[in-house]
Formats: C-alpha cells, structure tokens, sequence
C-alpha cells in the first residue's frame, strides 16, 4: 500500500502542531507501508529534520551558482511553463503546489491524504480514495472570530463530505465535527498525536534566574492570553520574583502597552526557543506551563510539559480534560469568571510529595501517548478504507 500526503501545510508553517503531527506519522510509520511527501523544498523544520531540502535550493542550484536577474526570469518562465501555469510565467513558481499536483496525477499510489483543505486536489487525484485530518473545529465555532467565507471552512464543507475516512485528533475534535457537519459517526476514527520519544536531560545553563510561568504558542483570538493576563495580577504581585514567560511571535505594541497598563509591564517577558533543547528547558525550569485557551483539538505543549516534568495548569475547557484526565491541576477561565489565583497558590504551595505525586501522574499519562502506536492506528484506517482489513 501506497499513501500520497500533499504540500499544504508545509508551506503554511515552519512549525506547528498540524506538521508536527503529519511530519511524526510519516517518520513511524509501519515498514510495510509505502509513503510519500510531496515537497520539493521547504521551511518546514520537521521536513527538514527528515531531509527534505531547504526553501531555494532548487533555484541555488539552477542553471549556474550565481543570482542574475536573468537567472530569475529564466528560473520564473522555465519551471511555470514546465508545470503548464502558463499565466503565470513571471511570477515565482509554486514549487510544492506543482509537485502536489505532478504526482497526483502519476496516480502511482493507492491513497491520497491532503495535509489541509484547499480542495484543488479533487481534480487531479481521479477516483483515488482520499483520507482527510481535522484537527479542530475552531473557525465553525467561534463565527465571532472568523468569516463565514473564510477559506478554511468553505473548503471544509467541499472535502469531508467526499472524504472515505476523517481522523480526529480527540473525541472532543469528533463531537463538534458530527454535529457541525452532520458527518456519520462510523466515517470518523479518533486518533491521538504522540510524544515525542528521544530522551531529554535537562541542561543547567537553561535555568533561568527568576521564577516563571510559561504560557507557550499565540496569544489572539479564543487563546484566553489577555483573560489568563489579568488572573496573573494577583498572582505577581504576591510573588515579586515571578514573571510571565511567552515563546512565539514576539509581543506587539498593543500587548506591551496591555501590559504596562498593570503596572507590571517588566514582568512580561518574551524568550525565543532556538532549538529543542532550550523549549524543554524553558518547560523544565517552569513553576507551571499554563493553557488558558478557551478550546484546542488536542494540546502538543501538554505532553511537552509532561516529557520535562513541568506541572501542568489547564483550563477546564474543551479536550483538555479528555488528554491530561488526573495529571493536571485545572482552572475555570471561562466567561469571565476565574479561579486561577487560587488555583496557582494551591500548586505553588505544594509539599515535595504532593509536587511528585502530581509529575508522576503525568509521567503515567505521557506513556499513552505514542506516535508509534499513531501511525499503526493510521495504518489501520487506510487498510479499512481499501478494503484489506
């Protein structure tokens, strides 16, 4: 067996948990199943981990080394007409999006599996059987958020219904798809992201000289960041060593000045994550890593945070209970009502005994979480939909 995964999301992100995802499954996958990635070259830092050339090198190593404006139109006209964008042959080439196509159209593979919705798929892969990802419902849930033009869920609606399985990344994924799409529920299978496997030690030097709470990933829309900000108050100003530390993009002016309009605007602090290495140490040497979101398909940081033994701080929304179950200490952060100050203390304050006895449960939970055990139930539905199984 066969399986065709497309360009998508790789172009979309650099990292993130959709190509963590796809990236994971496609590495353990079983041996006997045959697949292929069709990008010729990406930013995407898991492809890369797994080889695939970086963004450019195919014009680097065009023609000649040197960059010429000739090289560029030459370059532009020659790949553009190569792939039949006729109209198109003066604008840079959509490399991945050619490549997608090009082999779709070999039809040398026995399932087709989009890494997103941009449905230009259907005319290319013929009666091939498709097998398509949701990993959450968020544009159909918060209209107050998103247009109901956005293409995200117009292109949703086009591919599910013609989908021969959907896999959800958790039952809570699974509810909001069967009753915002009337999807029958025996077309859908569940199936969790993983952990990652390779061993972490923590490095000395990633110990930072204050103490923190990480909050990790973006901070707009249904985040709950600005909520979960103004449950901090309280909290930092009781602890006059503790910050706020966020990974991501850095803060914008309108969040500095959210800030500052606390008075506590030095206690916000922005770390970038260069390597592996130091996001695990910026988990490990965390009081807690806090999810304030109002809603997640699934939830990567907490199992992130459970490989390095970082005390876990949900809010009680969504997936969450349904991933982390005992190992986490929960919050309501939810229409404006908040009990994370209290909550935050009660960990704070927490004996040596009762902190083990919460990282060991986490500990336990992480060992249900297997990109292996992933990949083999991914197997299985593509064995299902072509009738082998």
């Amino acid at each position: 067996m066969k399986v065709l995964y497309d360009y998508q999301a790789f172009d979309m992100q650099s990292h993130g948990g959709v190509t963590r995802c796809f990236a994971e499954l496609y590495s353990h996958r079983p041996h006997q199943l045959d697949a292929e990635i069709s990008v010729l070259e990406t930013d995407n830092a898991y492809l890369q981990g797994l080889g695939f050339k970086k963004k450019g090198e195919t014009y680097r190593n065009f023609l000649w080394p040197k960059d010429t404006k000739l090289k560029k139109l030459l370059y532009k006209i020659s790949y553009n007409l190569r792939f039949g964008c006729y109209s198109k042959w003066d604008m840079t080439p959509n490399l991945n999006l050619y490549e997608s196509i090009r082999r779709q159209r070999l039809q040398d593979y026995d399932i087709f599996h989009p890494t997103f919705f941009f449905s230009y798929f259907l005319e290319h892969i013929g009666d091939k059987p498709f097998v398509v990802t949701v990993h959450d419902m968020i544009p159909e849930l918060y209209p107050n958020y998103f247009s109901e033009n956005d293409a995200q869920i117009v292109h949703k609606k086009i591919i599910i219904p013609k989908a021969a399985h959907i896999i959800a990344v958790s039952e809570q994924t699974k509810k909001d798809l069967l009753r915002l799409m009337n999807v029958p529920e025996e077309k859908v299978t569940v199936i969790y992201h993983g952990a990652d496997e390779s061993p972490y030690i923590p490095s000395a030097s990633g110990e930072l000289d204050y103490e923190y709470i990480l909050y990790v990933g973006e901070r707009d829309l249904y985040k709950n960041f600005k909520s979960f900000c103004r449950s901090c108050i309280p909290v930092l100003k009781r602890h006059a060593n503790l910050k706020i530390v966020c990974t991501g993009k850095p803060f914008a002016d309108e969040e500095v000045a959210f800030f500052d309009s606390f008075g506590l605007g030095g206690r916000f602090v922005h770390k970038f994550a260069w390597t592996t290495q130091e996001m695990m140490d910026l988990y490990h040497y965390a009081v807690a890593f806090v999810y304030p979101s109002e809603y997640e398909g699934f939830g990567l940081p907490i199992l992130e945070s459970y490989k390095a033994d970082c005390p876990v701080m949900l809010n009680r929304a969504s997936c969450f209970p349904e991933i982390a179950s005992d190992a986490a200490i929960y919050f309501n952060l939810n229409n404006g009502v908040s009990d994370f100050e209290e909550q935050f203390e009660t960990l704070y304050h927490m004996s040596a005994d009762e902190r083990n006895a919460l990282i060991n449960r986490q500990r336990e939970r992480l060992r249900l979480f297997s990109w292996e055990k992933s990949a083999r139930d991914l197997a299985d539905v593509y064995d299902k939909v072509l009738g082998v199984k």
